[in-house]
């Protein structure tokens, strides 16, 4: 009986767990075009300065996903000014960090990359 109660108990128990898991629809990933510097500005209107970065050692590539994000949170498609590097954080001669940033803006007419001299990411 005892045995009964508690393979009952257990049953029930990893049932609610999975139920209790909700399912995320996945989100289709961002793109933007990166450019090193400055284009002519009569192209594009500025939305904002964006910077992302990590709390410890790792890879730019890591923070792609984020940044990407951030400069369509902003409203902009295309980051100019880009820059990604391995910086110091806090302790510098503990850790070294990867960062990102540039500015968001939003382009006039249809981008194309690989004709600004871009990367996409």
């Amino acid at each position: 009986m005892l045995k009964t109660l508690t393979l009952t108990a257990c049953l029930l128990s990893m049932s609610t767990l999975a139920i209790a898991k909700p399912e995320t629809p996945e989100q289709p990933a961002l793109h933007i075009c990166a450019i090193k510097g400055t284009p002519d500005s009569s192209q594009f209107q500025i939305k904002k300065r964006i910077k992302v970065a990590k709390g410890t050692y790792g890879s730019v590539e890591e923070l792609y996903s984020r940044f990407a994000e951030r400069a369509h949170q902003v409203g902009g498609n295309v980051v100019i000014n880009y820059n990604a590097s391995q910086r110091f954080g806090f302790w510098p001669w503990r850790f070294v960090r990867p960062v990102v940033w540039g500015t968001a803006v939003k382009w006039n007419t249809p981008v194309n990359c690989k004709e600004l001299g871009g990367v996409e990411i």
